[in-house]
């Protein structure tokens, strides 16, 4: 089953989205004390006392959390173009350099000081007491927050950012040294390293060259990945993370990477929840767990049209897991299906035998399965060997291929849903991929991952 028509329009949206939102999250380096609480400001407006905004027109009184100053002047302070109205570059240099006449604003005033921006910002009056306009809210704060702010919009157009130097962007690339995905994270760094060297000839990006900088961990250590990403973080060596090969989505890493304020894309996994999942700094491309199992739910609806059919919900007790049973749980709603047993298991506690007993006992027709390869491939084998085979559901991206050495019989009642359409070999989309990975000599084992 392939959900792409469903959620595979919006892939590369996610996808320019996600690059340019990275450009206006990353994280403080070398900031003191009040520029990193001036910047928080700017980027959340959460001062160290409660932060207010007003609003005239509307006559509106609001935390400060929900008009920051980033989304109207966005990072760096250039301002931007919305709804008809153009928001001004509160950058230092600009609010502080002279005007002969009039200024880009529409109006004619001196050159900014620190008073006078401290006015600006709460009370809407610019250096000749103009309004500023009904657009910009007036903030009440305390004068120690103000302070903060001002020491950030001093250094805000030229923040160091770690990674970023006036001629490279360094993106990480967690990668395991062994184990079942060393190769294909292999083939993954292979393919983006030549990616990458495709940008650069083309003049980079920003001016500048991406560098994909490998980090390798020991998957056998429990800390493995985490120990390499906070080693590389810690040492300010990186700006983002991208594609990270033999994680999961929420694990220790991942929050780790989040909390640290490091924006991580994510084209290999799918999220538990719609949204962002782990943070706001994390970039998931494909369609959630959740959204999938929807999708899901809707395809047996159509397949099991007999009156009477019952469908088993078997997952883990994973925020993945429950992620998929709640989509299931929603949509079931809207059909006729009756949802039998309910089955979770927690990890390291899958019995086959016993989840295989049960819903077999339960006259169940079809099973919606969100756990992982091992239990997938045990309750396959364990359902064959009693000759029940159920239709058997499961996403892709959390089975991978694991079914593949499937009993046959089984395997012809499963089917395996997909986050993306799946790509027309003759397109002139695929002859580009497929030429890259010749050009830059890329295995061919893991065209998926690849792609």
């Amino acid at each position: 089953m392939d959900s792409g028509g469903r959620v595979s329009a919006r892939v590369a949206l996610l996808t320019a989205a996600c690059l340019l939102a990275v450009s206006a999250v990353a994280t403080a380096a070398g900031l003191s004390d009040a520029q990193r609480l001036g910047k928080r400001i700017y980027m959340e407006g959460k001062g160290r006392k409660k932060i207010f905004a007003f609003l005239e027109e509307p006559w509106l009184n609001a935390p400060g959390a929900g008009f920051p100053c980033i989304n109207c002047h966005l990072a760096g302070g250039t301002g931007q173009l919305e709804g008809g109205i153009q928001s001004s570059d509160i950058s230092y240099f600009n609010l502080t350099k002279e005007y002969t006449g009039e200024r880009p604003s529409g109006r004619v005033h001196p050159a900014y000081t620190e008073e006078t921006i401290r006015t600006a910002i709460t009370s809407g009056l610019d250096p000749a007491m103009n309004d500023l306009g009904l657009a910009h809210p007036r903030y009440e704060m305390e004068t120690e927050d103000l302070e903060d702010l001002i020491a950030y919009l001093k250094i805000m157009d030229h923040e160091p950012v770690p990674g970023v130097t006036d001629n490279e962007v360094r993106v990480g690339i967690l990668l395991p040294k062994r184990g079942p995905l060393a190769e294909a994270g292999g083939e993954v760094r292979e393919l983006l390293s030549g990616y990458f060297a495709e940008v650069n000839a083309r003049g980079g990006m920003y001016n500048r060259s991406l560098v994909l900088l490998p980090v390798p961990f020991d998957p056998s250590r429990k800390d493995g990945a985490l120990s390499s990403a906070k080693a590389t973080v810690e040492a300010e060596d990186v700006f983002c993370f991208l594609a990270n090969v033999g994680g999961q989505a929420g694990d220790e890493t991942a929050r780790y990477l989040s909390a640290k304020k490091v924006p991580v894309l994510v084209p290999l996994l799918s999220a538990p929840e719609s949204g962002f999942g782990t943070g706001r700094y994390t970039f998931h491309v494909l369609a959630s767990i959740r959204d999938q199992a929807r999708v899901m739910t809707d395809f047996l609806a159509e397949r099991l049209k007999s009156p009477g059919n019952r469908v088993g919900l078997l997952y883990a007790s994973d925020s993945s897991g429950k992620g998929g049973a709640e989509g299931v749980k929603e949509q079931a709603k809207k059909h006729d299906l009756v949802l039998a047993p309910e089955v979770s298991y927690s990890a390291g506690t899958f019995s086959a035998s016993e989840v295989v007993s049960r819903l077999r006992g339960d006259n169940v027709n079809a099973v919606l399965f969100f756990g992982g390869r091992r239990e997938a491939l045990a309750f396959a084998r364990e359902a064959d060997d009693r000759e029940w085979r159920p239709l058997f559901v499961a996403p892709a991206t959390m089975v991978g291929n694991a079914l593949q050495t499937a009993p046959p019989k089984f395997l012809s009642s499963v089917f395996v849903a997909s986050p993306f359409k799946t790509p027309d070999p003759a397109s002139q989309r695929m002859a580009e991929f497929f030429s890259l990975g010749d050009k830059y000599d890329v295995g061919k084992r893991h065209r998926t991952f690849q792609f």
